[in-house]
């Protein structure tokens, strides 16, 4: 992959008043203690400086970010969680022959402003193509904002590797402003409302027939199922209709699908049913890291996800042979859903 060397951005930021944040907390029942204060004071005067908002789960980093960018007086933005801005880039530089400073200029034209959602790096291939992605990114006239579960220094934390990522560390906290987003307060544990998008789902155990019809559920027929292509290879499906996608876990998520794969599907499907969820097994942590990038894709796009297991989420964590990376932000996303005793009631 190559870049041209550019001259250093200069971003014209449009104009966010403070009033728009109040406003929200307003709206939404929150409390804009000193760390949102910091992270929307870095926000406001972002100027020619990007902002990485990290902190724990739940600590309302996003929040902030979605209301930055709706308020934005500009159609010169985008939002979109890093998962799915890697698989637009891989894609854009399939397209331009590996020509990494062409596929960037083909997914930033027209833009004046970028955020990017849960920015994380954990796989060595990942840390040097976002090294890479870094040095071109941060010499464009586009802001950049980021939200991570990570300090800049926290990236990429495996020692064997991490010494390598030092560079790319270095560049993220000069080209950005760092800001630390923390509380006691895991948000999304007490704001929690089982009426629309991903909290309106629900965890079934152990998922017997009455469960099921509880959420108006039945179990799919042979005649059901199907093969589909999200991204080119085949992922056999349970059932397929147009407001609704059932999977088997081990098709879903124990064999060679991808972030790619589930954003595609999350783009025609408002419903899903997941059911045989387990990270038992001999590929136990590369199953437990797609589980993992299913929950931020649902949860990002506002589907409603059904999981359907033997156990219950902690009796899932508790048996397992290996967990996600991330297991604190899945268990805050999963902690959104309705239990059955809730639902059966």
């Amino acid at each position: 992959m190559r870049w041209r060397p550019r001259r250093p951005r200069r971003v014209d930021v449009p104009f966010v008043s403070r009033r728009v944040f109040d406003t929200a907390a307003l709206e939404d029942g929150l409390v804009l203690d000193s760390a949102r204060g910091d992270a929307i004071d870095a926000l406001l005067s972002a100027g020619s400086r990007g902002v990485y908002l990290w902190g724990g789960v739940g600590r309302g980093k996003s929040w902030l970010m979605d209301v930055y960018f709706a308020a934005l007086p500009t159609e010169r933005k985008r939002r979109l969680h890093f998962h799915e801005f890697l698989a637009d880039l891989h894609s854009a530089v399939r397209r331009h022959r590996c020509d990494l400073d062409a596929a960037l200029d083909e997914l930033l034209a027209g833009l004046d402003v970028v955020c990017f959602d849960e920015f994380h790096v954990h796989d060595p291939a990942d840390g040097i193509f976002v090294g890479r992605l870094s040095a071109a990114l941060f010499e464009r006239n586009v802001l950049v904002v980021l939200t991570s579960n990570y300090p800049p220094d926290g990236l990429l934390p495996n020692p064997l590797f991490h010494e390598g990522f030092v560079p790319t560390i270095e560049l993220i906290e000069r080209s950005l402003t760092v800001v630390g987003v923390n509380g006691p307060v895991d948000y999304r544990t007490v704001r929690s409302r089982h009426d629309t998008g991903f909290a309106a789902g629900a965890w079934i155990s152990p998922g017997n027939d009455i469960q099921l019809s509880a959420l108006g559920l039945h179990r799919p027929g042979t005649s059901e199922r199907r093969v589909l292509r999200p991204a080119g290879h085949p992922l056999p499906a349970q059932r397929v209709r147009p407001d609704c996608l059932w999977f088997d876990f081990r098709d879903l998520c124990g064999g060679t699908t991808a972030p790619v794969d589930y954003l595609a599907l999350a783009e025609q499907y408002p419903r899903w049913v997941v059911s045989g969820v387990s990270f038992a097994g001999p590929s136990a942590r590369e199953t437990a890291q797609r589980f993992a990038n299913l929950v931020d894709v649902l949860y990002d796009r506002s589907i409603c996800a059904v999981f359907v297991a033997d156990q219950s989420w902690d009796g899932v964590m508790s048996s397992a042979a290996r967990l996600p990376v991330d297991i604190e932000r899945i268990t805050s996303r999963l902690g959104l859903l309705r239990r059955f005793d809730e639902v059966a009631r």
